[in-house]
């Protein structure tokens, strides 16, 4: 089975996703790189979320060219809804695609291209954790904090959902922490989905349809504020199980 990975070239996570990938025994990947980049706001945030850690080019973390002898191919478009993209995905003969920083939002077309689906891992724990700055979101509402891997469709965080993993955070830790954990919990998560549906042809008719859920717009800066707080208050006391879901 070949998996296509859809990406950036200056995506953070995409070398992350990509060890975890091999980690559980999928080498067989393709990068399909849409051409647009992070803008400056996307960096800006990036680095008020990370506080610099999970940067390119740091010796102490991985980058796209310490890969050793995965030999996996770069291949570059002008948008990853374009037919430059469908033809990548029938040569190679792609059967899943991975959302590993898409800068878009993928069409029916490219969705339905692939057999065993688009897997998506949203920082959110669905159904009621979906759209933008959930992690906040979760915080501020004392609901826990977790990950979902579900399979894409046209909507907003809404296709079936795969598996849910809340995360636990020690005591003190800081926003980046909470926001950096997330973040590798995402990559660990989407190498074990990929695994899985190399191993068991996992399809999006055999995911759990969601329910009725909540979208979520992104936070604004006075609740965001409150979330700050919280956090280095030690005030933040999620309830043992979030609404959106609980462990797979």
């Amino acid at each position: 089975m070949n998996f296509g990975f859809l990406s950036t070239i200056d995506e953070p996570l995409l070398p992350y996703m990509m060890t975890s990938a091999l980690s559980n025994g999928v080498d067989n990947i393709i990068v399909i790189c849409d051409k647009k980049v992070n803008s400056d706001k996307d960096r800006r945030i990036w680095q008020d979320r990370t506080g610099g850690s999970l940067r390119r080019g740091d010796d102490q973390e991985i980058t796209i060219y310490n890969m050793g002898d995965a030999n996996i191919p770069f291949l570059f478009v002008e948008s990853h809804n374009n037919q430059q993209t469908k033809r990548i995905i029938n040569h190679y003969g792609i059967s899943c695609l991975l959302n590993a920083g898409t800068p878009r939002k993928l069409s029916a077309d490219i969705i339905g291209s692939v057999p065993n689906g688009v897997v998506n891992i949203h920082p959110g724990l669905l159904p009621n954790y979906r759209g933008c700055s959930c992690v906040e979101w979760a915080i501020y509402n004392d609901d826990v904090i977790g990950n979902t891997a579900q399979f894409m469709d046209i909507g907003y965080d809404t296709g079936p959902i795969i598996m849910s993993r809340p995360c636990q955070f020690p005591t003190g830790a800081s926003y980046q922490d909470i926001r950096v954990r997330v973040y590798r919990e995402a990559c660990n998560i989407a190498g074990h989905v990929l695994g899985l549906i190399q191993t068991t042809g996992l399809t999006p008719a055999d995911a759990t349809p969601q329910p009725e859920g909540v979208y979520y717009d992104p936070i604004p800066d006075d609740k965001f504020s409150v979330v700050l707080e919280k956090i280095k208050g030690g005030h933040y006391r999620p309830r043992t199980a979030g609404p959106g879901g609980a462990p797979a």
